[in-house]
């Protein structure tokens, strides 16, 4: 699962989709949203993963219900980012459709149309965490 969601999609996300949505200048500020937002997720996964469990201190046996808290934080984060991958990739798809539609056009980030895209670049950086 972890293969599939880190950086196996990167060059579609980055060169291919930020290239032809977005025009040069609007694409380093997509470049900065991208990063920013995965040192957002890097950290929320760490707060979520190192917040304390009601339970006392100590080593943890592998059948304590602190270890399952560990685990079952663990699988929240995952899914989060799997949810929040799976966004990015139907914001893309429905702005490839309308590239089929309508033609493709390069977006300035002065415009409203790159919401769209600047969404799916958000979500992907902060999955890629």
């Amino acid at each position: 699962i972890i293969w599939s969601e880190k950086g196996f999609n990167q060059p579609y996300q980055q060169a291919t989709f930020g290239n032809r949505f977005f025009t040069k200048r609007t694409i380093g500020v997509e470049l900065i949203i991208f990063h920013l937002m995965e040192i957002i997720g890097a950290m929320s996964c760490g707060w979520a993963l190192d917040r304390q469990s009601n339970q006392a201190e100590g080593a943890p046996k592998i059948t304590s219900p602190l270890h399952n808290n560990r685990r079952r934080k663990a699988i929240e984060c995952l899914v989060l980012f799997i949810i929040i991958n799976a966004t990015g990739n139907i914001l893309a798809f429905c702005q490839e459709q309308d590239a089929l539609l309508h033609g493709v056009n390069a977006f300035d980030i002065s415009e409203l149309k790159a919401l769209k895209p600047s969404l799916a670049f958000a979500c992907w950086g902060f999955a890629d965490a």
